[in-house]
């Protein structure tokens, strides 16, 4: 007697199961072609990137160090010069994001808010060195005009100045 209870019980689980298969089959696919099809949550954080402008079509760093003082990971390195008017100019901003946590603190405390999270979620590298990435390398290159100041003297080998 048992062995048939067993055996309707096998046979119940049996056409549950198929009449689950039947029942996905008829609805439309959850899957995606993964190289074909992309699908980027909502939510997702990539690479540190810049804004474009949609004006000039160049970033909106203004070169004021906020984010590089915040970064607990301190993964981040900008040089800026001044130009003829004394404004600050960005002329290299790099990213390592072998030691990036993408904890956003320089995207929140960003007053232009220059910086956000790429979409990029293909990053793979065979070395380190590929996941340093130049910020300003979609952007022209900065022309600097310095202003022209006379050096102090400088001192003769004497140890008088000159």
């Amino acid at each position: 007697m048992n062995t048939i209870i067993n055996f309707f019980k096998g046979f119940w689980s049996l056409v549950a199961g198929i009449g689950v298969t039947i029942r996905y089959s008829f609805k439309p696919r959850v899957t995606l072609e993964y190289p074909k099809k992309r699908l980027t949550p909502p939510r997702f954080k990539g690479p540190i990137s810049f804004v474009r402008d949609e004006k000039t079509g160049d970033h909106l760093c203004i070169s004021c160090n906020a984010c590089i003082k915040i970064c607990p990971s301190a993964c981040m390195s900008l040089k800026a010069e001044r130009d003829a008017n004394n404004k600050r100019i960005l002329t290299d901003f790099k990213v390592n994001h072998n030691l990036c946590s993408l904890c956003s603190l320089c995207i929140q405390v960003c007053p232009t808010d220059a910086l956000e999270h790429s979409m990029n979620y293909d990053e793979a590298a065979y070395s380190q060195k590929d996941f340093i990435h130049d910020l300003l390398e979609p952007f022209p290159k900065p022309v600097v005009t310095k202003i022209k100041t006379e050096s102090p003297p400088q001192p003769s080998p004497g140890g008088t100045a000159a």
